[in-house]
């Protein structure tokens, strides 16, 4: 597993978009920018407490602005109604990954 933090990458519909990227080299490693719900779950899922969860984002909302690197990311507004299908490939990543 990767090491991965949680980076806003913009805002859509008046809801924040997140993509993962590796701790390390800093690289995407998400296909698609997706919501809060889905960093959410996926975090849940893997065993994150809420309130982890909730700093990481904290934090990765405060790092979002005028002075942050953008990440360009493909926008997909179908990802959103998948549904709860599984995580990892919602998230665009492998059960390797």
């Amino acid at each position: 597993m990767v090491d991965v933090a949680i980076k806003k990458v913009s805002e859509r519909a008046g809801k924040d978009r997140f993509v993962l990227v590796n701790a390390t080299t800093r690289e995407v490693v998400t296909v698609h920018d997706v919501s809060e719900a889905t960093i959410r779950r996926f975090f849940r899922d893997k065993g994150t407490s809420d309130e982890m969860i909730s700093d990481c984002l904290a934090k990765a909302r405060r790092n979002y602005g005028p002075g942050a690197p953008k990440v360009s990311v493909p926008a997909n507004d179908a990802q959103e109604t998948m549904g709860d299908d599984d995580l990892l490939f919602e998230l665009g990543l492998s059960e390797d990954d």
